[in-house]
């Protein structure tokens, strides 16, 4: 595991003038603000689930695509679990050059942009590899998979800096810690989950830097 993190992120008209009421209308109720991240950042996705894949709904591409079209810089480093990627990189989306698909292993210190990098992990054994990687943020996107992402779940919830779960984690013990933070991912709702994501990375500080 540890080898990844070594080898990577016009006239008018003369009728008379009419006087209107002026009405006062909440643009939060027609969900037309946006928020725009506060800084600029490359977010770091390690890779756990094929960017082709089915899995979890697509939760986690679908999410990280928002973001870039939010603004963050998106490096999907691609897991070859169940497909190859030919291409070192891929770009999936041309309308968003800031999102890409990068081939498990290939270098990506070189995309990175800006001056704050954030992990975003899915996969729970990545805990001690991701702790010792000194990131400026780490994320720690919490799935259901007993088989694969189950059994460091806690330890991976401890070293992340902030976790987002799915609503079946909620009751578990979400509401007791203040970092755990329930975001879905449906489609209906996804654009306003990626600025519900974005506000609270943006007001996280920097982990402490390593003194040696």
């Amino acid at each position: 595991m540890r080898n990844i993190f070594k080898r990577m992120f016009g006239s008018q008209p003369t009728t008379p003038t009419i006087e209107l009421e002026e009405i006062e209308i909440d643009a939060t109720e027609f969900n037309v603000t946006t928020y725009t991240p506060n800084t600029d950042t490359t977010i770091v996705y390690l890779p756990a689930i094929d960017f082709h894949s089915e899995r979890f709904g697509r939760r986690p591409q679908r999410l990280l695509k928002a973001l870039a079209e939010v603004g963050y810089n998106v490096i999907y480093i691609n897991s070859s679990d169940e497909f190859y990627q030919v291409d070192a990189l891929e770009y999936p989306y041309p309308e968003i050059p800031n999102f890409v698909v990068a081939r498990v292993g290939h270098n990506v210190r070189t995309l990175f942009q800006g001056d704050r990098v954030i992990y975003w992990v899915n996969d729970s054994r990545l805990a001690s590899s991701v702790e010792t990687a000194y990131p400026d943020l780490v994320v720690f996107d919490s799935l259901t998979d007993p088989d694969q992402y189950e059994k460091h779940k806690h330890k991976m919830e401890a070293v992340a800096d902030v976790v987002f779960i799915t609503p079946e984690r909620i009751y578990e013990h979400g509401k007791y810690c203040s970092h755990v933070h329930l975001v879905t991912a449906d489609d209906f709702e996804i654009k306003e989950r990626a600025e519900q994501v974005a506000q609270i990375i943006d007001a996280l500080p920097n982990r402490m830097a390593p003194l040696m």
